[in-house]
C-alpha cells in the first residue's frame, strides 16, 4: 500500500501580510488529495479566492465527485476578471489512490506541474476537458514508490521578471534544471521546497515580485503502527485483541503492564525487561518476540502528550521510542481496552471516563493535525 508525503513552502508578495496562494490537503487511509491555488493579485482578496478554490477542489475530489462537476462548481462560484478576461484563481489538484497507485492531476490555468521518476522528468500526457467554455487538463499516471510531483505557482516561474538576468522570469527550464540537480544530489524534499522559495525571494529583490508556493508530493510505501493499550472490558475479548495486534501490518506496540501480561498469557511468550532503560522519570521498557516495543501505560502516554503539546521535554526511554515510531508512521491504530483502572480516574470527570481514554483521544487529535491517519478501536 502506498502513501504520500507532502512538503511545501510559501512566501508572501512584498508588503503583504498574507499569501495569495493556498494549499489544501486531505488524506485518508485509501487516498491523498492536495490542491494548490493562486488567487489573482495578492493579499487578502487573493487569499480568499485561492482558499475557496483549493478547498472546494480538494473536498469534492476526495469524495469522488466527477471532475466536470468539480470545475463547474468552481467556475460558477468564482468571478471572472472583466478587464483581463481570466479566472480569479488558478488551480492544480493531485489525487493519488494508495491501493492501486492511480494518480490524476487536474490543471486549470496552472503554470508549473512536474513529475519526476528516478530523478528524471517524465512528460505527462494531458487530456483536455471543456467545462463551461474553460479548458481543464487532466494527466493520468500510475505512480511508484520514489516518484515525486511538484506543483508551483507563477511566483516561482516568474521570479526575477524585469531584472537584467531574468527579464522574462526564472522560467520553466531553469526550474527543471534546478530540481534535477537537487534530486540527483539526494537533497530532501523539505529542503528543496524551502530552497526554491528562498531562490524566488532572492530573485525578486528590487522588484514587486509575487506570492510564491512550491509543493512536493512524494510517493512511498505506507508505514503502519498498531498500539494495544489496556485490557479489554470483557476477558473473552483478550484473545481477539491480541490476535488483531499480532496480525496487523507494520510495527506493534504493547502499552501497559496488565496489557503485556495478557499478551504473554495468550501467546505463551515472555516480555524481556530492559533494566538499563530504568530512569527517574519512567519505568523500564521491554521486548517480546514479534513485538517492536513494550512500555508502561499511563506515565508513558502522559509524557508523549506533554511532549507533543510542548509542555515538557522530559522523556523516558519508552516515551521517546514511542514518539519516534509515531512520527515515522502514516496510519496509527489504537486498540483500546475499556477496562478501567480506578487509580487512573480523574475526579474532575464523570466516573466512566478514564485518564487513558482522554490521553489517547488528545494524542490522536495531535497526530491527525500532523497529517497522520488515526484509528481508535475500543474493546
Amino acid at each position: 500500500m502506498l502513501t504520500c508525503e507532502i512538503y511545501y513552502a510559501q512566501k508572501n508578495k512584498n508588503g503583504e501580510e498574507v499569501c495569495g496562494d493556498t494549499i489544501k490537503l486531505k488524506k485518508t487511509e485509501d487516498k491523498t488529495v492536495v490542491s494548490v491555488s493562486d488567487g489573482l493579485g495578492s493579499g487578502i482578496k487573493a487569499s480568499i479566492l485561492s482558499t475557496l478554490t483549493a478547498s472546494m477542489a480538494t473536498t469534492m475530489v476526495l469524495h469522488d465527485v466527477p471532475i466536470s462537476e468539480v470545475f463547474s462548481s468552481i467556475i460558477s462560484t468564482l468571478p471572472t476578471c472583466k478587464v483581463r478576461g481570466i479566472s480569479y484563481a488558478t488551480l492544480a489538484t493531485c489525487y493519488v489512490n494508495h491501493a492501486n497507485g492511480k494518480c490524476h492531476i487536474f490543471e486549470y490555468d496552472f503554470p508549473v506541474v512536474l513529475f519526476f521518476r528516478d530523478n528524471k522528468l517524465v512528460e505527462l500526457k494531458k487530456i483536455e476537458h471543456i467545462v463551461q467554455g474553460r479548458k481543464i487538463y487532466e494527466s493520468r499516471i500510475e505512480v511508484n514508490p520514489g516518484d515525486t510531483i511538484f506543483l508551483m505557482t507563477d511566483g516561482v516561474s516568474q521570479a526575477g521578471m524585469g531584472t537584467p538576468r531574468f527579464p522574462f522570469g526564472f522560467g520553466l527550464e531553469n526550474i527543471i534544471q534546478e530540481l534535477r540537480n537537487l534530486l540527483i544530489n539526494k537533497v530532501d524534499l523539505r529542503s528543496i521546497t524551502n530552497h526554491l522559495v528562498r531562490l524566488a525571494e532572492a530573485l525578486d529583490r528590487g522588484t514587486k515580485g509575487d506570492d510564491a508556493t512550491v509543493c512536493a508530493v512524494k510517493i512511498r510505501e505506507r508505514r503502519n503502527i498498531t498500539i494495544m493499550v489496556g485490557p479489554p472490558e470483557k476477558k473473552e475479548n483478550d484473545k481477539i485483541v491480541v490476535e488483531k495486534l499480532m496480525n496487523s501490518e507494520g510495527k506493534k506496540v504493547i502499552c501497559g503492564g496488565t496489557t503485556s501480561q495478557i499478551v504473554e498469557k495468550i501467546l505463551g511468550k515472555q516480555v524481556e525487561i530492559d533494566f538499563s532503560s530504568i530512569s527517574e522519570v519512567s519505568p523500564p521498557i521491554g521486548y517480546m518476540e514479534g513485538v517492536d516495543l513494550v512500555t508502561e501505560g499511563i506515565i508513558t502516554l502522559s509524557q508523549v502528550f506533554r511532549y507533543y503539546e510542548d509542555q515538557d521535554s522530559t522523556l523516558g526511554v519508552g516515551a521517546q521510542k514511542l514518539i519516534d515510531m509515531l512520527d515515522e508512521s502514516d496510519v496509527i491504530t489504537f486498540l483500546v481496552g475499556r477496562a478501567i483502572n480506578p487509580a487512573h480516574q480523574n475526579p474532575l470527570f464523570t466516573h466512566d471516563i478514564s485518564l487513558k481514554f482522554r490521553l489517547i483521544h488528545d494524542i490522536s487529535q495531535i497526530l491527525e493535525k500532523r497529517g497522520k491517519v488515526v484509528k481508535i478501536e475500543y474493546y
